[in-house]
């Protein structure tokens, strides 16, 4: 979705869809990663060893559909913005309230209550101003690229 013309409304929609890659993208993050966590970590607790990967490979897909959300920086740092402030908000929710992730499944609520929320919300904060945004279109190339001279070769 990009608007080549630069006015102020391609920008406004670019900058929606951005808050809108922001929270679907986070909302399926989290839940991915939270399934995964919550595998991971009660296969530990009860020393069931063989579903850790299980739920390490589904932390590793939560934490790739964060990355996507970051690199939607190109389109709009409005993505990862809204991804970072989601993220820190639910991990700031359960220092009032440490139980109320837990509604939402055990995974979710180690995820948050150990506060990895805020580290990820640090990196996507970053993410929305490291990641390049769109490139200039090229110009004409310089004076000296349009091959030799028509003039003769004096030696």
């Amino acid at each position: 979705m990009s608007d080549p013309s630069g006015s102020a409304e391609g920008a406004v929609v670019r900058h929606l869809v951005g808050i809108l890659v922001g929270l679907a993208g986070t909302a399926v993050a989290l839940a991915v990663a939270g399934a995964g966590m919550g595998i991971a970590y009660e296969g530990m607790m009860r020393m069931d060893l063989d579903r850790v990967p299980s739920g390490s490979g589904l932390l590793l897909a939560g934490g790739l559909l964060l990355g996507g959300v970051a690199l939607a920086a190109r389109l709009s740092p409005a993505a990862p913005l809204t991804a970072a402030v989601l993220l820190a908000a639910a991990s700031a929710w359960t220092l009032v309230d440490p139980q109320a992730p837990f509604v939402l499944g055990r995974g979710l609520g180690y995820l948050l209550s150990l506060q990895y929320g805020m580290l990820l919300a640090g990196l996507l904060a970053v993410a929305a101003f490291v990641v390049p945004r769109r490139r200039a279109e090229p110009g004409p190339p310089p004076s000296w690229a349009h091959g030799p001279s028509s003039g003769p070769v004096v030696h």
